[in-house]
């Protein structure tokens, strides 16, 4: 018999580690202690720096993948007064209880559970052409990213766009692109209605419908920006759309001068 077939036979002669005995084994020839395996401080717990970092680098992304990558300079600190900061914190600060208070009732027995919704779920920033609305939005986002939510960035054209055939960035599926933003503990939806020219076809009607009613039922916050009022909201988007956008919502007019100084001519 060639050595090499008695080396297996020998081999297939040992007895199987126990399960227990076979992990010991693979975690001592990778420098770990099994005995200490159970000790939080020998393995301090990072998890919460390390959600942050992945919320920041998704809401980065999203702006970005937005081509708003420019705005991720901007924090509450950074606002004005006209830019409402203490009514972007103050509905954060509630969007953030709501979320923990739901993942604690979410442990206990379904029938015990006591989900909860935000009372303001929809923050809307109204105003003229660069009234600065889009930059306390951004704030906003780099807020939540602080307090340990995950927010994303989208303008509603761009997500439009994104779900028609063959129109997704490369290496999302329309189904993805769906999914990101419906889930998003925060999504700012910017330029609601933008240069639908007064009307939305039944098609762009029923993908935003199912993604703010997706987030409705979740408790999900948003926040639109919007040179629109409500008047000019639902003509483009109809009557349904707009109370469920307008429903549960605060409303802020954002009234300062075009920042952009256009030269006129």
């Amino acid at each position: 018999m060639p050595a090499s077939n008695a080396l297996v036979l020998r081999e297939s002669r040992q007895p199987a580690l126990a399960p227990v005995a076979a992990i010991e084994s693979i975690l001592r020839r990778r420098g770990l202690d099994p005995a200490k395996a159970g000790l939080t401080e020998d393995r301090p717990d990072h998890t919460g720096d390390y959600q942050r970092a992945v919320n920041a680098q998704s809401w980065v992304n999203s702006l970005r993948l937005a081509g708003h990558h420019d705005y991720a300079r901007f924090s509450l600190d950074r606002l004005h007064d006209d830019q409402f900061p203490d009514h972007i914190r103050t509905y954060v600060d509630a969007l953030v209880r709501i979320r923990a208070h739901n993942r604690d009732q979410q442990r206990l027995p379904e029938a015990e559970q006591d989900i909860q919704r935000p009372k303001v779920q929809h923050l809307i920033l109204h105003g003229p052409t660069g009234s600065k609305k889009t930059a306390a939005a951004a704030g906003a986002g780099a807020y939540a990213v602080q307090c340990g939510l995950m927010p994303r960035f989208v303008s509603h054209s761009k997500f439009l766009h994104w779900l028609r055939p063959d129109s997704a960035p490369p290496g999302l599926t329309p189904v993805q692109i769906m999914e990101r933003y419906e889930r998003c503990d925060l999504l700012v939806l910017d330029d609601l209605c933008e240069e639908m020219d007064g009307y939305a076809t039944n098609h762009v009607r029923t993908l935003t419908t199912n993604l703010i009613t997706a987030r409705l039922n979740s408790g999900r916050g948003t926040i639109f920006t919007t040179n629109l009022n409500f008047d000019q909201v639902e003509m483009v988007l109809g009557e349904r759309l707009a109370s469920r956008i307008g429903g549960g919502a605060v409303p802020l007019k954002f009234k300062a001068d075009d920042a952009r100084k256009p030269q006129k001519w």
